[in-house]
C-alpha cells in the first residue's frame, strides 16, 4: 500500500504535472509545424504536377484556356502554351521593363511588350531577360522588338499583384496587365487582364532577350521536415514516461532497502538462527584393551 501511495504522490506531484503540460504544448507545436511543412509539400506537389502536365503540351487557342479575357487564369491552366497570330506593338512607348528579375544569380529586367492578335485581343508578353547597366538601374542594350506579322507561342502565367511603388519611366515593378496598360497608355477593353504570356517561340524567329529558365519542379525538403517534426513530437512524451518510470524504480529500490534494514531490528531479544553447515561428529570405535580396562575398574568398585 505504501508503494502505491508513493507512486500516486509522484504522478500527482507539481513537477510531474508541469512536465505533462510542457510535453503537451511542445508535442502540439511539433505536430502543427509538421502539418505546416506537409501542407507546403502538398502545394509544391500540386504545382509540379501542373507544370509537368502543361509546360511541354501542344499549343492551343487562347479562348480554349481563357474564354473570358478578364477572368483570372485557373491554377490548372498555368504554363499552358497558347498560339497567337498577330504583331507586337513596336512604338517607342510600347515596351516596359520589369524591375528586379533574376537570371543565374544576376539581377536585371524582363522585356514586356503588348502583342495584338488578329481578333483584336491583346496579351502582354515577356520576351526574355535583359541585364542591367553596371551601377545603374537601367536595362543594357535590350533586343529590339520584331516588326510585322508573326506567330508566337506563349505560356500563360497568372497576373502579378500591383506593388504600391512608383516605378521609373518605362519600367514597372510587377507584371499586372491593368497597371501596365495604364503605364503604356493602352485600352483595357480587349486586354487579357488575368494573365500574361511568357514567350516560348516566335515564327519567324528573331533576336530576343535571354530566355527565361524552365520552372522548378522539385518538391524540396518539406516532406522530410514534416516527418522530423512529428518524430520530435513523440520524443517529449517518451522522455516524460522514461523519467517517471525511473522515479518508480528508485522508489521501489529505496523501499526494498528500508525493509531489509528494518527486519533484524523488529525482534531485538531473539537470537537469529545460525544456518551455517556444521561438521558431523564421528564416533571412534572402542578397542579391546579399553574394554578390558573398564571391566577391571568395575570389579574393583565396592
Amino acid at each position: 500500500m505504501r508503494t502505491a501511495s508513493s507512486r500516486r504522490e509522484i504522478l500527482l506531484s507539481r513537477e510531474t504535472l508541469l512536465g505533462l503540460v510542457a510535453v503537451l504544448v511542445l508535442a502540439a507545436a511539433c505536430v502543427l509545424l509538421g502539418m505546416w511543412q506537409f501542407g507546403r509539400y502538398e502545394n509544391r506537389a500540386e504545382q509540379a504536377a501542373v507544370i509537368e502536365s502543361n509546360y511541354d503540351a501542344a499549343p492551343v487557342a487562347l479562348d480554349e484556356v481563357l474564354p473570358d479575357i478578364e477572368a483570372p487564369l485557373p491554377v490548372t491552366a498555368e504554363w499552358t502554351p497558347v498560339e497567337l497570330h498577330g504583331s507586337y506593338c513596336t512604338g517607342d512607348d510600347c515596351v516596359l521593363f520589369v524591375r528586379n528579375r533574376q537570371l543565374s544569380g544576376r539581377v536585371g529586367f524582363w522585356q514586356l511588350v503588348p502583342f495584338r492578335a488578329e481578333d483584336g485581343t491583346t496579351v502582354l508578353v515577356v520576351r526574355g531577360w535583359v541585364p542591367s547597366v553596371s551601377g545603374a538601374s537601367q536595362p543594357a542594350d535590350p533586343a529590339p522588338v520584331p516588326e510585322g506579322e508573326m506567330t508566337v507561342t506563349v505560356r500563360l502565367r497568372p497576373a502579378e499583384v500591383v506593388l504600391d511603388r512608383e516605378p521609373p519611366p518605362g519600367q514597372t515593378h510587377s507584371v499586372n496587365p491593368r497597371q501596365s496598360a495604364q503605364l503604356l497608355g493602352l485600352s483595357t477593353q480587349e486586354l487579357v487582364t488575368g494573365a500574361y504570356g511568357e514567350l516560348a517561340a516566335e515564327e519567324p524567329p528573331g533576336e530576343r532577350p535571354a530566355a527565361l529558365p524552365s520552372p522548378d519542379t522539385s518538391l524540396g525538403p518539406h516532406l522530410s521536415y514534416a516527418f522530423q517534426w512529428w518524430i520530435f513530437a513523440l520524443f517529449f512524451p517518451a522522455a516524460l514516461v522514461y523519467r517517471t518510470r525511473r522515479q518508480f524504480q528508485d522508489l521501489a529500490a529505496e523501499e526494498q532497502q528500508a525493509h531489509a534494514e528494518a527486519a533484524p531490528a523488529a525482534q531485538p531479544g531473539r537470537r537469529t538462527a545460525d544456518h551455517r553447515p556444521r561438521r558431523a561428529v564421528r564416533t571412534r570405535r572402542r578397542g579391546q584393551d579399553e574394554e578390558e580396562e573398564d571391566a577391571l575398574i568395575d570389579q574393583q568398585r565396592p
